[in-house]
């Protein structure tokens, strides 16, 4: 794990920091609540929880995060409104300013203008939150509506943020992106592409930090493991079903290459492409090889990771740029021993290094990735291969490293607005 500043430690004492997410739970996102429990757990922080919406998954994190639904603060739309002219009653210059500066940021798109005010409207409301809380540093998931709430949020207390840039918040939507970035106390980047990408966009390379995403590694058991030289392969692909997912470039795979007629998929999410995938593996002759298991729990996708040979994510990059960033499920895989077989975009390679801890193909070559399935299930150095990935894991996503840098630096932005102050 490396840092790229040299920021100091902060005073002594408890730091409270708000998390800022656009929806807790959410499916999609548990790594937000690893982190926090992460950071709440250590000596000196402690982690209010702020969301803009509602969240349809209420139940996706079971009883890990009962509490935290619960205390997760999210005002309603008639709170923000109230709160909004309150803020012009007490800083008339300040909330006029921030409206404006919003409006020209996103004034090129009604839908993403619409958004934006929506964001800021809550980030009004929390910015009385955050002062009632007496929180010191705000931390924004993902780039767009979380970090135009927090940006809000320090125009109007002069609370500092940070932001952890994801994927489709940077990848497809740079309205206003720049500003958020250029105002936080620091950013966060999960990959090395990812900083390249937010310093193109108005990050300051010294406020940019390349910290990946952290697991609990003492939950997740390396298993020696690899494919059978004869018998059914078992394949696991956990994502929700998007088009830049590319799970029809995994269908066609299965039907292009009569070697993998011993390939078994399991695909674990939800999401609109249903039907037309299933229509499709009827179509291609492959329905009886993938199993549609719709979502799962985290706790049965880490039991699917206990078995699985492989693991694949044949991301692709759509027209808009919506794209991934670096999956959690990947982190999971390499850290339990899953022979890994991805798509080189964006942080991707950082962690599958074809030939070193994985395998990469081309994204929406549908050929390419049945090349890299047959290397994955043939290859004699897969294990060596999959030692490697877990070495990488250990080296740069463990929570205990992770968690620690996080809160140092939110104590530094804490100390240095107590100075100034």
């Amino acid at each position: 794990m490396a840092a790229t500043d040299d920021t100091t430690d902060g005073p002594d004492g408890t730091v409270r920091v708000g998390y800022l997410v656009s929806r807790f739970p959410a499916l999609t996102e548990t790594f937000v609540l690893r982190e926090l429990l992460a950071v709440d757990a250590l000596p000196g922080t402690a982690v209010t929880l702020m969301s803009l919406f509602p969240s349809p998954d209420r139940d996706v994190h079971a009883d890990s995060t009962a509490a935290w639904v619960s205390r997760a603060h999210r005002p309603g739309p008639v709170a923000a409104l109230r709160a909004v002219l309150r803020w012009a009653g007490r800083r008339p210059v300040r909330t006029a300013a921030v409206w404006a500066r919003t409006v020209a940021d996103h004034r090129r798109s009604a839908v993403a203008l619409a958004k934006a005010l929506a964001a800021t409207g809550q980030g009004f409301a929390l910015a009385e939150h955050v002062e009632r809380e007496r929180v010191e540093h705000v931390h924004a998931h993902f780039a767009a509506l979380p970090a135009q709430a927090a940006w809000a949020i320090e125009r109007l207390t002069g609370v500092p943020y940070s932001v952890v840039a994801h994927a489709h918040d940077v990848f497809s939507h740079q309205d206003g992106l720049g500003t958020r970035l250029r105002a936080a106390a620091f950013v966060v980047a999960i990959s090395r592409y990812h900083r390249m990408f937010l310093m193109h966009f108005g990050a300051r390379p010294e406020r940019t930090v390349l910290l990946p995403l952290g697991l609990d590694l003492g939950r997740y058991a390396f298993a020696e493991r690899r494919p059978p030289a004869d018998g059914p392969v078992d394949v696991l692909f956990v994502s929700s079903l998007r088009e830049y997912k590319g799970h029809r470039f995994l269908v066609e795979a299965l039907a292009l290459e009569p070697r993998l007629s011993r390939v078994r998929v399991e695909l674990v999410g939800k999401g609109p492409l249903r039907e037309e995938l299933e229509a499709l593996a009827r179509a291609r002759g492959v329905a009886d090889r993938v199993v549609f298991a719709g979502p799962l729990p985290p706790e049965d996708v880490l039991a699917r990771l206990g078995t699985a040979h492989l693991l694949v994510q044949p991301s692709t990059i759509e027209e808009d740029g919506h794209t991934e960033g670096l999956p959690t499920t990947l982190v999971e895989a390499a850290a339990c021993g899953v022979g890994m077989v991805a798509s080189r975009v964006t942080g991707v390679p950082d962690l599958v290094r074809d030939g070193e801890t994985g395998y990469l193909a081309e994204p929406g070559d549908a050929r390419g990735l049945a090349d890299a399935l047959l290397r994955a299930i043939d290859d004699p150095d897969g294990p060596a291969l999959r030692r490697a990935a877990r070495a990488h894991v250990e080296a740069w996503h463990d929570q205990e490293l992770v968690a620690p840098e996080l809160a140092r630096r939110f104590r530094a932005s804490a100390g240095a607005r107590r100075l100034r102050a």
